[in-house]
């Protein structure tokens, strides 16, 4: 599928293997510590944390993190299907099978390990680069005031520890590949880059709908392109399921297909917010005791939501999935500043 040759292929992946073996050899007494990292990364956290916590205290760096984070992880599921990349749990018992490639090292696999779609580049290691390095531009714009030299080495130094604490994680847990995690990222970073200089604060519905129209034309023509080449689009879940060593390790929202349905969910809700906020109410401004009930609302929000459970083997679940995060959207950009909007004027 990527026109690669599939002996180079077999020895990038040997050497990332060699490489995963000993990073789960040296952080063997630490494996609590690398799923809560790997945790960090997940690309759903750029919707229910960092979204949130930058919205509720600067909203155009909230919006701008919300399309990164609606882009990046588009963009990461489309490559995925042309890159048809393996991921190590899976790679190393399926050469197993095979006499051409000898002393594969074993890898353990842990209750985050099993993820189902393809794996180059990394999501967690896109979306997170991508949303951070955004949040670290906008601070040092316009949350110093003086952008010192040591503040500005501060929030890259703390940006490229917890980047590369999230890419180890994912190594450790056997995910990943290096070369994956190393692509993922820097994808991210000139991601971030090009769209820090677009200014999304004034977009209207229209220009939300209209993306999320592109968005799904992209996800179609990408999928059928695939599928009229012979290919399976859906061939990673077959053996994701095949060599997870637990079966309830297995979910479904790790699939290309959710992380689709979650951005052009989002996408829709945040339009339909702005539309909302944007009808004739009374302005305000919010003091930082304000913003903080602000984003405290707005976590409970977000969290509460995504603790509803579904069924994922229901016909439902990708629906239900598109309907929480377009509720979230809507509560964070509209509802919420809403109540607080009339709790002012009573006390005003």
């Amino acid at each position: 599928m990527t026109g690669e040759d599939p002996g180079v292929m077999d020895y990038v992946h040997l050497r990332g293997v060699e490489i995963i073996h000993q990073i789960q050899h040296t952080f063997r007494h630490h494996v609590d510590l690398m799923q809560i990292l790997t945790r960090v990364g997940d690309p759903r956290y750029a919707f229910l944390i960092y979204f949130p916590l930058a919205y509720c205290f600067h909203r155009p760096t909230g919006t701008r993190v919300l399309w990164i984070a609606c882009l990046s992880e588009w963009l990461n599921g489309v490559l995925k299907w042309i890159l048809h990349g393996e991921r190590p749990y899976w790679w190393v018992n399926e050469m197993k099978q095979h006499d051409h490639i000898v002393n594969v090292p074993s890898l353990q696999q842990y209750s985050l390990t099993c993820e189902t779609g393809p794996g180059s580049p990394s999501g967690h290691a896109m979306v997170t680069s991508a949303v951070l390095y955004s949040i670290g531009s906008s601070f040092i714009r316009h949350g110093l005031k003086k952008t010192r030299t040591f503040e500005r080495v501060l929030v890259w130094v703390s940006f490229s520890i917890v980047l590369l604490a999230v890419n180890i994680s994912r190594l450790f847990i056997a995910t990943h590949f290096p070369h994956q995690v190393l692509a993922g990222s820097l994808t991210g970073i000139l991601l971030a880059e090009a769209v820090k200089h677009e200014h999304t604060s004034h977009l209207s519905l229209r220009h939300y709908v209209a993306w999320s129209l592109i968005m799904v034309c992209g996800i179609v023509i990408t999928y059928t392109g695939i599928s009229y080449l012979g290919l399976d689009p859906l061939w990673s879940l077959g053996l994701a399921k095949k060599w997870c060593a637990n079966p309830d390790w297995v979910h479904p929202d790790t699939t290309p297909f959710f992380a689709f349905v979650r951005d052009i969910s989002s996408l829709i809700g945040f339009g339909v917010g702005v539309f909302l906020r944007d009808m004739p109410h009374h302005p305000m401004k919010l003091s930082i005791v304000q913003k903080l009930i602000y984003l405290g609302m707005a976590l409970v929000l977000t969290l509460s939501i995504e603790n509803i459970k579904t069924f994922p083997s229901s016909s439902l679940f990708y629906v239900i999935g598109f309907l929480k995060f377009t509720t979230m959207m809507i509560g964070i950009v509209f509802v919420i500043p809403k109540l607080l909007n009339k709790y002012n004027l009573k006390k005003q």
